[in-house]
């Protein structure tokens, strides 16, 4: 039977990139986490790791390299072999990097291959521990006006998303919070009375929640999120402090479009696996897919977005 033109030429495609796919599919992959073990990013990844391996049969390792505000592991992943052995699972922590670090070990657009933003989730929660004294988001306000500087935040470093929205949410709800950065998460700390307060997306403490050692004051999304009806908005009080919370896959620079697409095609049927979607949703987020053209350039033009809004807070990493 003879094949039309577009058929051959298709078929010559796929068999021209079908070695540097098998390569991708068949050697063990590495998922570098720049966050330390036990953080919701590192948790996901886990989760993710065995739907993956469920779903394609691949050997896939989880390798937290936590510091730095992220560029640790990330410097790693950027200077790896592009063979698609290796990829960086952060969040959107890394365009904000982008701005605020000004001695950057990496560019943060040409020294990676976007793959995709994988989740997203419904922005970022204001967050106590369950025995907290501050039952609503009013109790937390009043005390904070009331005693400038000694309620504490914390966060997963400086210059990370999770510092950003809380100097935006003091900056907008005219308030003075005092800053904590943690090498990893503040969490444990929140939970024990160490720290007043911490901002994160919901998604990433979701259990905590659910079993009550964690509470939520407010949300930073347009509106109240399906898994914390009772949650009000930043805006429902007047405040605007939304980053937008998701977490995406990249590769080494400069990596062979076969194996991207490779990449991002295990990467969709493992994220399609019933028990990575059940945690996701589970977890407040949703899975999102977008392709890696997409996402390379959504990232690019997230970067000049924050290049305009981020030196205002003054907030600086060296």
């Amino acid at each position: 039977m003879l094949l039309g033109r577009r058929t051959a030429l298709k078929l010559a495609a796929v068999g021209a990139a079908s070695p540097l796919s098998a390569f991708a599919q068949d050697t063990a992959l590495r998922i570098v986490v720049p966050f330390g073990a036990g953080s919701g990013t590192d948790n996901t990844a886990r989760v993710f790791a065995e739907a993956m391996r469920q779903a394609t049969g691949r050997t896939v390792m989880v390798d937290d390299k936590p510091g730095g505000g992220t560029t640790i592991g990330s410097l790693e992943v950027s200077r790896a072999k592009p063979d698609g052995s290796t990829v960086l699972y952060t969040t959107g922590g890394h365009t904000t990097n982008a701005v605020l670090i000004r001695k950057l070990p990496y560019d943060p657009v040409e020294g990676f291959t976007a793959i995709t933003m994988m989740t997203r989730s419904q922005g970022f929660a204001l967050i106590v521990a369950g025995n907290s004294r501050f039952k609503t988001i009013e109790e937390y306000l009043a005390a904070a006006r009331a005693e400038p500087g000694k309620i504490t935040y914390g966060s997963s470093g400086i210059g990370n998303t999770t510092h950003v929205v809380g100097e935006l949410f003091c900056r907008s709800a005219k308030v003075q919070l005092t800053h904590v950065p943690y090498k990893s998460t503040p969490i444990a700390d929140a939970m024990a009375g160490t720290i007043d307060s911490f901002f994160v997306s919901p998604s990433l403490v979701m259990p905590h929640l659910q079993a009550g050692k964690l509470r939520a004051l407010g949300i930073s999304s347009a509106r109240r999120a399906p898994q914390l009806p009772d949650t009000p908005t930043f805006g429902e009080h007047g405040i605007e402090a939304d980053i937008p919370a998701w977490s995406g896959f990249w590769g080494p620079p400069k990596m062979p479009p076969a194996i991207v697409e490779s990449l991002y095609q295990s990467i969709m049927k493992a994220a399609r696996e019933k028990s990575f979607e059940t945690y996701t949703h589970n977890n407040g987020g949703e899975i999102v897919g977008m392709p890696p053209a997409e996402f390379g350039a959504y990232v690019a033009s997230e970067i000049e977005r924050y290049r305009k809004v981020l030196p205002p807070l003054g907030i600086q990493v060296d």
